[in-house]
């Protein structure tokens, strides 16, 4: 049973992913709009991703719905609010960057098993990544792409992980 909700938690890391970099941006209010929905869909992932390790670290699935529970209030204050987006530009950069960070994390030190780490590890990069580029170079595009990979990156570790870490025959 946890093997399909993984799939499923994958797939729809995948979708939300792609769904968070093919938007096209044409506007200041298209861009709130994205936001927005980019940062509820991460809410999304991380609710589904603090049920999903409630069993094996409870203050790790806290913290992630925790975090889920802000994301998606955050995100929702953003879609369509363009003076909302205009007045926390700057700090939304730093907001997104980390949430990324901590749901890397919060998956690096709550899973023991190579797929956790690996998603944590790739987090807290991705969120690093984000509040520079976002500092640095603007651009909207880049950062809804660092956005979409990271969860399309997350959901492809979901879907095809291998059921925890591999045991040598010899250690059985």
């Amino acid at each position: 049973m946890a093997e399909g909700r993984n799939v499923f938690i994958g797939i729809l890391a995948i979708i939300l992913g792609l769904i968070v970099i093919l938007f096209p941006i044409v506007s200041v209010a298209t861009f709130s709009i994205l936001v927005g929905v980019g940062i509820i869909f991460l809410g999304i992932w991380l609710l589904l991703q603090g049920f999903n390790i409630w069993g094996k670290n409870m203050v790790a699935g806290i913290a992630d719905v925790i975090l889920a529970i802000f994301a998606i209030g955050y995100g929702l204050i953003f879609v369509g609010n363009i003076k909302g987006l205009e007045f926390l530009t700057f700090l939304a950069l730093y907001v997104v960057g980390v949430f990324i960070i901590i749901t890397g994390l919060t998956a690096l030190f709550s899973d023991k098993g190579v797929k956790g780490r690996s998603i944590g590890a790739v987090g807290v990069v991705l969120g690093i990544l984000f509040m520079i580029i976002g500092t640095y170079l603007r651009n909207i595009f880049v950062l809804a792409g660092i956005i979409g990979a990271f969860l399309i990156i997350a959901g492809i570790m979901e879907i095809f992980e291998l059921g925890g870490e591999i045991v040598p025959e010899t250690l059985k």
